[in-house]
């Protein structure tokens, strides 16, 4: 692992955050280049509004994903206030970072008059990437870990004498799959059933998610042999499957906000 890319005397440049940075750039580049080719006159939001929306949606990301992480880690940063802000050690919790940026992506829709779900299901396959490339961080800064295993596929992490599962990397090339997935459905007709993207990723990245908690190491059982994020998991899919079905409902050709 390289948690720390770059040392230039008493400043250190960490892996984690190069690739976050990596991941906003290539999400908020790619959303604008569709926005202006296969998804011109399609989508609500211009290429120049796009990298504010991009800002401040992770700006809430952030904020939410550092929050819901100290939150379950309290009992550590009780004892080390100053760590809640050392964003560089790692520590974000990714469902907290999901309702932190849809929270700041949907008042940044409502404060340009834009449909929320119209702006969420333009940009939602773009946001998939970013996180798989941001799992990448993870994986480079040696969090996030699975299960031992004995498997060729299990990677030695610092600190550990077996190899294990590198989960960080296989969650980074599912994503891949939901964001071909996405932008094969970003179609003309499933654009005017506005929600319809948004509903399948709720509903895809949360199986991904339930089941690679199964070779997760870093987390607690809290209910029935599962862990708190398979529960959450479970709830977001419910709420997707709920979302497509009132998509559907919306008669063909108009669209909806």
């Amino acid at each position: 692992m390289h948690p720390i890319l770059v040392r230039i005397g008493p400043v250190s440049i960490s892996s984690y955050g190069v690739i976050l940075a990596v991941a906003f750039l290539l999400a908020v580049w790619l959303a604008a280049h569709a926005t202006t080719r296969s998804l011109k006159d399609l989508v609500p939001m211009m290429e120049t509004e796009l990298f504010d929306w991009g800002c401040w949606t992770m700006l809430g990301g952030v904020l939410g994903g550092r929050a819901l992480y100290v939150l379950l880690n309290w009992e550590v940063y009780v004892q080390h206030p100053q760590e809640v802000l050392a964003l560089w050690h790692g520590g974000l919790v990714w469902y907290g970072g999901f309702v932190g940026g849809l929270l700041a992506h949907g008042l940044f829709l409502a404060r340009h008059s834009h449909s929320v779900l119209r702006g969420t299901d333009q940009v939602i396959p773009f946001v998939t990437l970013g996180h798989a490339v941001g799992r990448i961080g993870c994986f480079a800064n040696g969090c996030c870990m699975g299960k031992p295993t004995f498997g060729w596929f299990g990677v030695v992490f610092p600190g550990h004498d077996h190899p294990l599962v590198p989960v960080q990397l296989i969650e980074s090339a599912c994503l891949v799959g939901l964001y071909v997935l996405l932008r094969a459905l970003q179609t003309p007709a499933r654009l005017q059933r506005p929600g319809t993207l948004f509903s399948i990723y709720l509903i895809g990245y949360a199986l991904i998610r339930w089941t690679l908690e199964y070779w997760r190491a870093d987390q607690p059982l809290v209910w029935n042999s599962w862990t708190l994020h398979q529960v959450i998991s479970v709830i977001v899919a419910l709420g997707g499957l709920g979302l497509l079905a009132t998509r559907w409902r919306i008669p063909s050709g108009k669209v909806a906000k």
